[in-house]
């Protein structure tokens, strides 16, 4: 569990740094409310398609679709809070990747981790990857517990069926004591 909740934390920092990273680059290093909240929630559900069980994978596409949904959502929730909480400076330099936050009145020359596109949307993004890999458990301990107890040839959702014309009952013995019933005319 701990191996896939650092994937996932790796996972979440890519997809949220280069998006944080292209915001930089097109000039929206300190972005405003309005377009940290939208990529927060392109992040989000980014992060949904991407960590846990894939689109890609079998049977993936209604858990990663939900996932993105939700993701969304939350990666809104959670740029509220890294705007919010997050306020302190940054130790060290990162150019022109970093400025103050006029949106959030900030008057440091380099910027806070809550009001950068890099570090927040980094953060809710690992923050969000994490959880979403954590909480993905693999299939193959699954499936060969489950082989373990059918027989060759078998389907997992065969049922067992009765030969035609066996009787359960006689030879369990159970309809000596019962009185048989007699059909009543109509």
């Amino acid at each position: 569990m701990l191996v896939r909740l650092l994937l996932g934390l790796v996972k979440g920092l890519v997809i949220g740094g280069l998006i944080g990273f292209a915001l930089a680059k097109l000039g929206f290093a300190a972005p405003g409310a309005l377009v940290a909240y939208l990529s927060a929630a392109l992040v989000g559900a980014l992060v949904g398609l991407v960590a846990g069980k894939p689109i890609w994978a079998a049977d993936g596409k209604i858990e990663a679709g939900l996932k993105a949904g939700f993701g969304a959502v939350l990666a809104l929730g959670l740029m509220w809070l890294t705007r919010r909480f997050l306020t302190f400076g940054l130790p060290f330099d990162l150019g022109a990747l970093a400025e103050a936050n006029r949106s959030l009145h900030e008057t440091a020359d380099r910027g806070t981790i809550g009001g950068l596109a890099v570090t927040s949307l980094a953060l809710v993004a690992a923050v969000l990857g994490g959880f979403y890999d954590a909480d993905n458990t693999p299939d193959s301990g699954a499936k060969s517990d489950a082989s373990k107890g059918q027989t060759a040839g078998a389907s997992p959702k065969a049922r067992i069926k009765a030969a035609p014309g066996a009787d359960l009952d006689e030879d369990l013995g159970l309809d000596e004591d019962v009185p048989q019933k007699k059909q009543a005319k109509r």
